[in-house]
């Protein structure tokens, strides 16, 4: 041992001469680089083995509700100079204003739905809501859904809408497809199986295909109504999880509860009620071959959105608190005798509308929602996540919103017109809720040697006009130095600014003189005569980090 201290002694010094080297690097490189924003992530082809993981959903609940208060606050990653997430195996930017209705009732839906014969290989007996997986007449492979026989039409209307929403919203997800049709379409294949609630499987006969065909709901005509889900394209690699990286995946680099893309999806979750935004719910896909080989993750299983709760009418208290509730929670129940009413006990919910569920705008809090055992990457959240987040629900015009729940086949056209009117209302408390904790600036650009902008709260009617606050700079790329221009303080961009070098960067900051602490930096670069957008610093309330 003592032979090898020497060794050690030399090793921690080039360690720490590496390091300081690698800091000193770091300082000297520049803020933006030639190529930001960027638009899409660089990907390395997945060239190596890999294997399915699989996630206990007993111990990602146990694990995950001990640890209920919200974490030291870590940097928001995966996002571009802008502060926008670029595309990637996880995320695609869609240009929501510019989608016509075709398209957001198409969404991922480019296959087409099952088509007859049905050939019924696997089925499950557990739970109010029985599920088996078939084949259509073209030979692929759908996983099916019913309705719970108290609320007809309600969960696989959710499963198929929720997914058009998260894909407008840019997440990958399957094709889901409404299916009527008269049970004498299917067919049981010789070689189908059945699971029992134990866990154990075995072959499937006619009997047993009768007794999950008696626990789905039938219409008056006689037929039934399911959802099917078109098997996902690739080699299933099982769930992602919302902490930490997935070693087997040469992209996957950033940990999941500090990804953006994930993070603001409980912005998303909160508006669509979808509590059971978990683990399990996810699939990581292996996709392509050679050099076109990519793990893609998907969400999943929307049937416990808006009043759904996949096999039952949604809880009032689902979304206001966790299942295992805290230890605040059951203090306050315990001091109170009980006798302190949280509000959402109180709430009306429209119970002559069994397709809708307990779904409403009533008592909903953007900020206070909760899905239904903590998720790391929800916790996580900063404001900054919410204000990305928030910006694109408030893309989603009332008639978009209402074009993507009639894909949810309704009969009764009261329930398309219930979950449209709730959606509106809880989009603009989302807007009004987060948009309120930055200076909401967007479209930010210079035309004729004037900055101009839209405050995303005047546009959509949550407050008036304010007065900003300007102060320009010039920004030193390499160092990260600023130095301010003085007397500038409107949106005329300074001379000595916009005459300045080829090349150069200057930025802005407005600051409301409403909120005097949020404020949004701009900067921009020099590029052939015109400036262009490069960057964007939002300071928020309570503070985001860099």
């Amino acid at each position: 041992m003592v032979r090898l201290q020497p060794r050690f002694r030399t090793a921690a010094s080039i360690l720490l001469a590496s390091l300081a080297l690698v800091e000193c690097v770091a300082a000297q490189r520049p803020r933006f680089l030639p190529d930001d924003p960027i638009a899409r992530v660089p990907e390395v082809p997945l060239l190596f083995q890999t294997k399915p993981q699989e996630v206990d959903e007993l111990y990602d609940f146990g694990v995950n509700s001990l640890h209920y208060k919200v974490p030291a606050p870590t940097p928001s990653l995966g996002i571009n100079t802008l502060g926008e997430v670029p595309d990637s195996s996880w995320y695609t930017n869609r240009d929501l204003p510019r989608m016509t209705r075709a398209e957001l009732q198409r969404g991922s839906r480019v296959s087409g739905g099952p088509v007859p014969p049905f050939t019924v290989v696997a089925a499950k007996t557990e739970g109010v809501s029985p599920g088996f997986r078939m084949n259509d007449g073209r030979g692929r492979v759908f996983f099916v859904k019913a309705d719970p026989p108290s609320n007809p039409e309600m969960a696989t209307a959710s499963d198929v809408v929720g997914a058009l929403f998260f894909y407008a919203l840019g997440y990958n997800t399957p094709e889901n497809y409404v299916l009527v049709a008269s049970p004498e379409q299917f067919q049981l294949s010789p070689k189908a199986s059945i699971t029992e609630p134990s866990g154990k499987k075995q072959p499937m006969h006619e009997k047993d295909w009768r007794r999950v065909l008696n626990l789905i709901p039938r219409m008056p005509d006689g037929r039934i109504r399911v959802m099917t889900s078109l098997a996902i394209n690739g080699k299933l690699m099982g769930p992602h999880v919302y902490q930490g990286v997935r070693s087997d995946d040469p992209n996957d680099l950033i940990p999941h509860q500090q990804r953006r893309d994930l993070r603001g999806l409980a912005v998303f979750a909160a508006w669509l009620n979808h509590t059971d935004a978990k683990s399990s719910n996810s699939m990581d896909a292996l996709e392509g071959s050679g050099s076109e080989a990519r793990m893609v993750h998907y969400l999943l299983d929307f049937g416990a959105l808006f009043g759904s709760d996949s096999t039952i009418a949604k809880d009032p208290r689902h979304g206001r608190e966790f299942t295992f509730p805290t230890s605040r929670a059951q203090l306050k129940q315990v001091s109170t005798f009980g006798l302190d009413f949280p509000d959402w006990e109180t709430v009306h919910y429209p119970g002559d509308l069994k397709a809708v569920g307990n779904f409403t705008a009533e008592a909903f809090d953007p900020i206070k929602w909760k899905e239904n055992y903590p998720n790391p990457a929800f916790r996580a959240m900063l404001p900054a996540d919410a204000y990305w987040a928030a910006k694109k629900i408030m893309a989603f015009t009332d008639d978009d919103i209402r074009a993507i729940v009639e894909q949810g086949q309704f009969t009764n056209p009261e329930s398309v017109d219930s979950i449209t009117k709730t959606l509106i209302a809880r989009r603009d408390a989302v807007g009004r809720a987060w948009f309120q904790r930055a200076v909401p600036l967007e479209e930010l650009r210079i035309e004729n040697a004037e900055l101009h902008f839209e405050n995303l709260a005047v546009r959509y009617g949550f407050t008036k006009a304010p007065s900003y606050r300007y102060e320009w700079f010039h920004f030193d790329n390499q160092s990260g130095g600023k130095k301010v221009v003085p007397g500038s303080s409107s949106t005329m961009v300074p001379p000595e600014l916009i005459n300045g070098a080829k090349g150069d960067y200057f930025g802005c900051t407005i600051a409301s003189d409403e909120h005097g602490d949020l404020s949004t930096t701009a900067y921009f670069h020099e590029e052939h005569g015109t400036w262009r957008l490069v960057g964007i610093d939002r300071k928020t309330s309570p503070p985001s980090l860099p």
